[in-house]
């Protein structure tokens, strides 16, 4: 719907003065400007947004100055506003303002008018041109024969849907197992094990494997290819490895001097000790002094290397070599006794 109101001013002459014409356009000193106010929907549910206009058509000598942008339209709140770009159409200069506009009460309410000052030409003097009042119809959300307040109703109870419930419940179990199991795997990658536990071959002692390897290493002959360097940190690397499998110690991330007082605080007998560390310094000398051991060295750092193992090894006896050795060291008063208590045997005729 839309509501215009045009005022025509026009140079005084008494024949149009007489015809009392009203066209809605005003003239002055060659100049025309027209006003006009709309909205976008005169009937509105409560806190709806209405779309205010302001349109003003003018020629280009008429000046206009816009209503202020806080300018009071009665029971309506202004939300935004807008001032479009001027339009020029068949010559006239188009220009708008724009408000959304919104009330929270329930009746019929106007829009009151708004004034618009201009000037024409170089003419100081301001005029007015005033818009009309525009009706507004603002209804309830949901209105009823009741009227717009009722009474509070009872609490709806939602009814449970335990299928859900019971869903949630099943992916919620399956999450955690799937946690625990990411754990376990996390774990065992962790300490070098497989997921599912796997029945392993024994261990084979330490003094088999350092042997083993001692005996790899002669075949390789790298002294008599002049990689004595290399030997002897191959040669060392076995013999910390043996000595960390036989007294559970990280020998082999130690230096000799962090391995020796290791070795003393896990109450190694001292005659062991002083071996290895005799044997780990001359390995060290060629290693990182650059000492270049004689052919009669070198023999005995292999022979150490073997005696070291041989001389710590772990024994394994079985139960008919421990009875033995039970029997050995007996009291030989109490084997006798035992035999005086034995019956005699009979002789035979």
């Amino acid at each position: 719907m839309r509501f215009k109101q045009r005022k025509t001013i026009y140079p005084l002459l008494i024949g149009m003065f007489f015809l009392g014409l009203y066209s809605g356009q005003l003239f002055a000193d060659n100049g025309s400007i027209s006003l006009e106010a709309r909205v976008d929907k005169n009937k509105i549910k409560i806190g709806d947004l209405i779309r205010y206009s302001i349109v003003i058509s003018r020629d280009e000598n008429v000046m206009v100055q816009m209503p202020e942008l806080g300018a009071s339209l009665g029971a309506f709140e202004i939300q935004d506003y807008d001032d479009p770009e001027e339009e020029k159409i068949n010559g006239e200069i188009i220009q708008k303002r724009e408000y959304t506009i919104s009330t929270y009460d329930i009746g019929d309410y106007e829009i009151p008018p708004v004034t618009v000052y201009y000037s024409v030409g170089g003419d100081t003097a301001l005029q007015e041109l005033t818009t009309e009042k525009i009706k507004i119809a603002v209804e309830s959300l949901k209105p009823s024969e009741a009227g717009d307040i009722r009474d509070l109703k009872e609490p709806l109870e939602i009814p449970r849907d335990w299928w859900q419930i019971i869903r949630l419940a099943l992916a919620s179990l399956v999450v955690l197992l799937i946690l625990i199991l990411g754990y376990i795997y996390y774990r065992r990658r962790k300490e070098g094990k497989s997921l599912i536990p796997r029945k392993e071959k024994p261990k084979r002692p330490p003094h088999e494997i350092a042997l083993e390897e001692l005996e790899k290493l002669m075949e390789q002959n790298l002294i008599e290819q002049g990689e004595v360097k290399k030997f002897y940190s191959f040669i060392s690397d076995i013999i910390r490895r043996y000595i960390g499998d036989r007294y559970y110690i990280i020998a082999i991330e130690m230096t000799t001097a962090q391995l020796i007082d290791a070795m003393l605080s896990a109450d190694i007998e001292p005659e062991t000790t002083h071996v290895v560390e005799d044997f780990l310094f001359k390995c060290d000398m060629v290693k990182f002094a650059k000492y270049i051991p004689t052919a009669r060295e070198n023999e005995s750092i292999v022979q150490q290397a073997f005696d070291i193992v041989e001389q710590t090894k772990i024994i394994f006896e079985t139960e008919e070599e421990i009875e033995e050795e039970s029997i050995a060291t007996e009291d030989p008063e109490t084997v006798d006794l035992e035999k005086e208590d034995m019956p005699a045997e009979k002789e035979v005729e």
